[in-house]
């Protein structure tokens, strides 16, 4: 028995070695493989052009990895990745690829025919983000930045925040924005990115469009803006203010900025910038036969980061004084934001609080009453509080 056992060992060990030593295992040469690092899709009448930006890796240790940019056009997205790898001779591997970027000329029709197939292949990550360019998606990836030499890195650092920086981006990935799609509510949003020219205002070092390439790049990005959408149209999107309070009242934000401004102290107008330490917030729906109330509750604890009193008010503690002045403005800020907010929801028709969720998870009984108007008669109960070091 044991002699069988040791044959059937030694069989499978000679089977091994012999498709060790004469298969790749499906491995593709590196010299024709595309590392994908973002894609950027646009659209021209009934074709789309897709840009890639593909990761050029240097011998040189120490060396800056360089980018390339390859483009391809096709009547649908895979038919055109197709043919950036035919007229370019590289296989484009789209497994490293963290972000998709979307064009204006996109977002015109439906986007979902263009996420559909990021969303269904297994060649790209669910968790690559999806953002809306504010004119071309190429042209974010043939900008350069200082940050980083590959511009989609460089966007990425403003997308995707560690804790601590402020929660002032509405960032999604393909696979959420997919699902909200094909949700009830059918709405969804994204990032709207756009590209900030920086100025260099010494004339004696001011450099050109062509020389700030060499140089790293004199543009960064802004993504602080959200583009909204419903059944996968452009629909709307919501400005700085609108964003911040929509992450405060949606998404954990320890950490974050809150901008007061206009506390008024001894006849004097006084800027305060407050530290977010803490958000608990809730949002619930209640129904009957004659009303429709969304409820919002935003409870804040925050520290004073900074002022801009003609005055010093410095304090060697590590938390100051939060006057009631400070509280009381911060509290009616917010709770015009919030206002803000529902109004953009209502007249753009995009349902990003998920009103008709809650309404057929917790109010199902009364879903055939509402689900075709609730956005135009749910009356808003909103509840904000502050509070800070005593």
């Amino acid at each position: 028995m044991k002699l069988v056992h040791a044959k059937i060992a030694m069989l499978i060990t000679l089977l091994l070695s012999a498709i060790f030593f004469t298969n790749d295992f499906g491995l593709i040469d590196i010299e024709k493989t595309a590392i994908v690092t973002a894609i950027a899709i646009d659209q021209t009448d009934d074709e789309y052009s897709v840009s890639m930006e593909i990761a050029v890796p240097e011998s040189n240790k120490l060396a800056e990895n360089k980018k390339a940019l390859l483009s391809g056009k096709g009547k649908t997205v895979s038919g055109a990745i197709r043919d950036m790898g035919d007229t370019s001779g590289w296989y484009p591997k789209l497994y490293f690829c963290n972000l998709i970027i979307l064009g204006q000329s996109v977002a015109q029709n439906n986007v979902i025919k263009v996420l559909d197939y990021f969303a269904k292949t297994l060649r790209i990550q669910d968790s690559a983000t999806v953002v809306l360019a504010e004119n071309t998606a190429k042209e974010l990836l043939e900008s350069t930045s200082p940050l980083d030499n590959i511009s989609s890195f460089a966007l990425q650092k403003i997308l995707l925040k560690n804790p601590g920086f402020d929660n002032d981006v509405a960032n999604i990935d393909v696979k959420t924005f997919c699902a909200d799609y094909y949700s009830k509510n059918a709405s969804s949003l994204m990032p709207k990115v756009s590209i900030i020219r920086q100025e260099n205002t010494d004339n004696s070092n001011q450099t050109t469009k062509d020389e700030s390439t060499k140089t790293g790049g004199n543009t960064v990005f802004n993504a602080t803006k959200t583009a909204l959408f419903k059944n996968g149209k452009l629909v709307g999107e919501l400005n700085e203010n609108q964003t911040f309070i929509y992450n405060l009242i949606m998404h954990p934000s320890k950490e974050t900025a809150l901008k007061v401004n206009g506390v008024d102290e001894a006849g004097e107008k006084t800027d305060y910038l407050l530290t977010v330490v803490d958000n608990k917030r809730k949002i619930s729906l209640g129904a009957d036969r004659y009303n429709l109330d969304l409820n919002i509750s935003l409870n804040l604890f925050c520290r004073i980061a900074d002022q801009n009193s003609k005055q010093s008010k410095t304090t060697y503690t590590e938390n100051e004084y939060m006057d009631i002045k400070i509280i009381k403005k911060a509290e009616e800020q917010l709770y015009n934001d919030i206002n803000s907010l529902i109004e953009v929801s209502k007249t753009s028709g995009c349902d990003f609080l998920r009103v008709n969720d809650l309404l057929y998870r917790y109010c199902h009984k009364y879903y055939p009453v509402y689900k075709d108007s609730y956005l135009s008669v749910f009356t808003p109960k909103i509840s904000v509080s502050v509070s800070g070091q005593k």
